[in-house]
């Protein structure tokens, strides 16, 4: 009886907080602006370098040793007159590695709105090739309805909406992130070695991914990890020359690494400054204000000690051998990844829409008790900034600067939270 109670609360909490998300999705399509996918350009103008032969270039303006977060490139700089010569007014400066260039110089073909609409095409690719690889994972086929069901959820979930928005890569890196995860559990390690590999070389923060195999003491997918990141690093060496290469390491991620505090950026690097701004009563609406080095360090502090706690977990989890509670750990890996980044721009939390499924999945199938259902849900609705959405309309002061800390605190909760339960889980005798 108490079962069936469980899951109806389950089933119902479930039904309430789609509706919510749902409700959140619809206002951010009526109120979608046309930034003219803003960071998509910003990827293009790159991208031609490239094709002009001009790779080692892409970092032009970028590598100042000023953080490039959110820069506007200069009007006589080389990147703004590439953009010029697209039709780009204005551009931003390029922070990513070169494997994202190098990877749209076919795009660069087409006119400026027929690679905007292509790259939107792509990103909608990917949203329905993440759904079919989870759907077979779970059903051992891909053409089962529920891969509609999770291409909607994956479609309106909305991290992903900003970034269909906004022409980001977060959508690929979902794919990226899934496909690593999903090819593991069926077995493949060599390709899910090599889509972990390729998110890296697009984006670092995958590379926390190599933790847990570490303790899991998966050498046969490390060797290919590592294989597959020496091969891109060769490639890219061959299109752009080794200068661009270490042009980034040595000149672009240094000034990135100090974070960027920005009401928009939900990393633990931007959000504790800003806090502090608001509890001080300093500007913290300004993006990248500066903030006392005191306040730097103790960022910098608390955001190891989390890595370190994820990292103490993952190792008393080591000796776990279910495939699919190693798929909810990597997705938690990567909502962590999000947190301990320097930046996490709200269209990065696509990759979330993960650990959010398997969590709900198992809750649906184990059961929760009331305070893991009530975390969930608060967690998946913050997830999609519910909270936020409050607190930005109806707070302002110090209550407003902590908007940004609310989806990594919450999230760390329940990061911690999955962590110790499935320890507990291991250490409990099973029942005879």
């Amino acid at each position: 009886m108490q079962r069936t109670l469980m899951t109806s609360l389950v089933r119902i909490s479930a039904a309430i907080t789609l509706m919510i998300l749902l409700v959140l999705s619809a206002s951010e399509f009526l109120h979608w602006h046309d930034t003219e996918h803003v960071d998509f350009r910003v990827y293009l103008t790159a991208a031609q370098l490239v094709r002009e032969h001009k790779g080692a270039q892409i970092y032009n303006a970028a590598d100042t040793g000023q953080n490039p977060q959110i820069r506007f490139a200069p009007a006589d700089s080389l990147f703004q007159r590439t953009a010029s010569s697209l039709g780009i007014p204005e551009v931003r400066l390029y922070v990513y590695p070169p494997t994202l260039a190098d990877a749209l110089v076919p795009l660069t073909f087409l006119s400026l709105q027929h690679a905007g609409d292509a790259w939107l095409i792509i990103n909608l690719l990917c949203i329905a090739l993440t759904a079919m690889l989870v759907t077979w994972m779970l059903y051992d086929s891909p053409f089962r309805i529920a891969c509609l069901g999770l291409f909607i959820g994956a479609f309106c979930f909305r991290a992903n909406i900003l970034a269909l928005e906004q022409g980001q890569i977060s959508i690929v890196l979902l794919l990226l992130w899934t496909a690593g995860i999903v090819f593991y559990v069926k077995g493949f390690k060599r390709t899910s070695a090599a889509a972990f590999a390729l998110a890296t070389a697009i984006k670092l923060t995958p590379l926390l991914v190599v933790l847990p195999f570490l303790l899991w003491r998966e050498w046969k997918w490390l060797r290919w990890f590592a294989l597959s990141l020496v091969a891109l690093c060769l490639i890219l060496c061959l299109v752009n020359g080794p200068y661009s290469l270490l042009d980034y390491a040595l000149h672009v991620m240094p000034p990135m690494s100090a974070g960027y505090p920005h009401i928009d950026n939900l990393s633990l690097s931007s959000a504790i400054p800003q806090l502090y701004l608001g509890l001080t009563g300093g500007d913290f609406r300004t993006p990248n204000i500066p903030v006392p080095k005191a306040v730097v360090l103790t960022t910098k502090l608390i955001t190891t000690t989390v890595l370190l706690a994820g990292l103490f977990y993952l190792y008393k989890l080591r000796n776990i051998r279910s495939l699919m509670q190693r798929a909810t750990i990597l997705s938690l890996v990567a909502l962590l990844s999000l947190y301990c980044s320097p930046i996490a721009w709200r269209s990065a939390y696509g990759v979330v829409f993960l650990a959010a499924l398997f969590l709900w999945k198992d809750a649906f199938e184990q059961g929760a008790s009331l305070f893991e259902l009530a975390l969930l849900v608060l967690c998946t609705l913050e997830f999609s900034f519910f909270l936020d959405t409050i607190f930005l309309r109806h707070t302002h002061g110090a209550l407003l600067s902590s908007t940004a800390l609310l989806a990594p605190l919450t999230g760390c909760v329940l990061i911690f939270f999955t962590f110790r339960k499935l320890q507990l889980a291991r250490s409990t005798p099973a029942a005879h």
